[in-house]
């Protein structure tokens, strides 16, 4: 099996006809279909649904492209990376999260005990996740658990960090400032700040608000950063987590959601064949060290 091989039936996942992606190749299009037909025959099964005029993956054409894309995506995170070496000088950490606004304060602690380190921290989207994996450039990825899917979550190993709570953000002179605590039906009387569609904690308010059998609540999304300064300016209810961090300069009381709900369990991963390095050791020795002095 060659890599021009894997190159060619990417493409014809992609474009879903073997003209159109043998245009694209520069090569002739009875070429292509011989080269997709080798490989099949070298794996010893099929992997597309042929059509009068299209080319389209079968289930196990679905699970190879997985495979595929994750090749690709550590070639040219390798690139990278390599490109990236070549400026680098003293200690390198890049990291992969989840919901960043998490770890801001981690970071922050991290940066200040250890100034000759440089910390990357990379937001990567959960689709990501599940179609190619943690990419060779990131040391480790920070996560919730129900954030990787079950079947690649089982090919890395991981650290449990903290459990994280939903809270929402209200600014000090809000009627809820006062509370303790806050019950979900109530948020629903207030002008609610909902998170993005593809933020974590978008998905985790769905399930939250399901399982109290209370309907999902129609409101303005913003980017989290948006949202805490609406609300910090007292125009509104925000939600986040216990361990978003604060930007500075906002004056914003977190309340916590009372719910039946399992916590939110967090994960620090990385990939299962790869031995840490010295520089990787200390980070990881920093942050299991940082969250359990939380308990």
């Amino acid at each position: 099996m060659e890599l021009l091989q894997l190159k060619y039936f990417k493409t014809v996942a992609e474009t879903g006809k073997i003209s159109e992606a043998a245009k694209s190749l520069f090569i002739s299009a009875p070429a292509l279909s011989t080269s997709i037909s080798r490989l099949e025959k070298e794996l010893g099964m099929p992997l597309f649904r042929r059509t009068n005029n299209r080319i389209l993956l079968n289930r196990q054409g679905r699970i190879f492209l997985r495979y595929v894309n994750q090749i690709f995506g550590d070639l040219q995170s390798a690139q990278t990376e390599l490109q990236q070496s070549l400026m680098q000088t003293g200690h390198y950490i890049s990291l992969a999260s989840v919901a960043s606004t998490q770890w801001v304060d981690m970071i922050t602690a991290f940066t200040e005990e250890n100034p000759g380190f440089t910390l990357r921290c990379t937001s990567i989207r959960r689709a990501d996740i599940a179609g190619i994996g943690l990419s060779a450039q990131y040391s480790f990825l920070l996560a919730a658990e129900n954030d990787i899917p079950e079947y690649y979550a089982e090919k890395l190993s991981s650290r449990f960090l903290f459990e994280d709570h939903p809270v929402v953000m209200v600014s000090p002179n809000h009627p809820l400032a006062s509370k303790e605590s806050v019950e979900l039906r109530e948020l629903t009387r207030h002008n609610l700040f909902l998170p993005m569609r593809d933020y974590p904690l978008y998905d985790h308010l769905v399930g939250l608000f399901r399982g109290c059998d209370i309907p999902f609540p129609a409101g303005n999304a913003y980017s989290h950063l948006t949202a805490q300064h609406l609300a910090a300016k007292g125009l509104g209810v925000a939600f986040a987590t216990s361990h978003t961090g604060l930007t500075p300069g906002l004056v914003l009381k977190y309340i916590p959601i009372r719910n039946d709900n399992k916590p939110w369990p967090t994960r620090i991963y990385w990939r299962k064949d790869h031995a840490l390095t010295e520089d990787e050791q200390h980070f990881f020795d920093f942050i299991v060290t940082y969250f359990s002095q939380e308990d």
